[in-house]
């Protein structure tokens, strides 16, 4: 998943330009890794305006995806480096954790 935020006032044409360049970026870059991207123009974590988007990334499956450079991890270190350089907005590539009940920031004890 890609969230993508650009300043207060900006056009929601400047996002969809800044969604078109993630959304290429893992259909070329990323073309070995990724399935499919689906975009969405005014709406995020953040929440809903012409300055705020989000990307949902589909990765192909891990059979087809062998070695460490192909995991999600790598995968999301590389676009993170890449959106970087999108002078326009800030752009964060994150991967969503296993069970999302139980969130990235703590784990679950068994006993």
């Amino acid at each position: 998943m890609t969230m993508v935020q650009l300043p207060a006032g900006a056009t929601q044409e400047r996002t969809q330009k800044v969604l078109n360049e993630v959304t290429h970026y893992y259909l070329t870059k990323e073309k070995n890794n990724v399935e499919s991207v689906f975009a969405v123009n005014g709406f995020g974590f953040a929440g809903r305006g012409q300055n705020t988007g989000i990307a949902f990334v589909s990765l192909k499956d891990w059979a087809d995806r062998p070695g460490e450079e192909n995991k999600v991890e790598a995968i999301t270190m590389r676009a993170t480096r890449a959106f970087s350089q999108i002078k326009d907005a800030m752009v964060f590539a994150f991967n969503l954790p296993a069970i999302v009940e139980l969130g990235t920031a703590t784990g679950l004890t068994l006993s």
